[in-house]
């Protein structure tokens, strides 16, 4: 059983920053259930995958995450799905899912479900808001 899912926001750059500031502002309080992972030009998928994992190292190594990425295809999500790959090879114990396509409508839909477990929640998220995004999946 999970208090709640860890969200990631993984964006280019100033992107998830943006959505987390309006979400806090949203919920009228600093949101810890969401971090961000602001993706910058230069980067590699394989940098962004190290900053996703130094990112969840400073949650404290949370058990269940959500990624979400803005544009299937981009550095981002492909960042974020070489780090799905690695982290389910050496953790089975974590629980990880992944969404990309990331709105504000998305986000805010994420943290109000957040105590739902990752697969659950990407199934709700892309459910009940279907135009909103796709499944992000590990990198083979």
């Amino acid at each position: 059983m999970i208090d709640a899912t860890q969200i990631i926001l993984v964006c280019h750059a100033p992107l998830g920053s943006a959505l987390h500031a309006v979400a806090c502002h949203g919920f009228g309080r600093q949101l810890r259930d969401a971090i961000v992972v602001d993706v910058l030009d230069r980067q590699s998928k394989a940098e962004v995958s190290q900053a996703i994992e130094s990112a969840w190292q400073e949650q404290g190594r949370p058990q269940a995450v959500l990624l979400l990425t803005d544009l299937h295809g981009a550095t981002p999500s492909n960042g974020a799905g070489l780090w799905m790959t690695a982290h389910l090879h050496r953790d089975k114990a974590c629980q990880v899912a992944g969404v990309t396509g990331v709105s504000l409508p998305l986000l805010l839909k994420a943290l109000t479900y957040n105590t739902l477990g990752p697969e659950a929640l990407a199934t709700h998220l892309l459910t009940n808001q279907p135009d909103c995004g796709c499944r992000l999946e590990a990198l083979a």
